[in-house]
């Protein structure tokens, strides 16, 4: 084997070497951004619901709603105003 067909036969292998290297990490490049995307839809569905739920939550909340469900469930009213006592320090 001469000297020019082992140089040859080196650089290939080289060659074949940096080229599975970068099939390899465009893989994996893309497998990186895949888990992104998905990332950032999950990120969006959270941030979706959050926002249902403040909402959800300022309709719970509110002082009608819930003087209507003391008042309705369990039977509460208004106190009269001699029933009402001012205490003061």
């Amino acid at each position: 084997m001469s000297v020019q067909n082992g140089l040859t036969l080196l650089l290939a292998g080289i060659l074949i070497w940096v080229l599975v290297g970068y099939v390899y990490n465009k893989n994996e490049t893309r497998k990186v951004f895949a888990e992104t995307q998905k990332i950032e839809k999950q990120i969006l569905d959270v941030n979706a619901e959050f926002a249902r739920l403040q909402i959800e939550k300022s309709t719970l909340v509110a002082n009608n709603r819930i003087e209507k469900a003391a008042r309705e469930q369990l039977g509460m009213k208004m106190p009269e105003e001699k029933q009402i006592l001012v205490i003061t320090r």
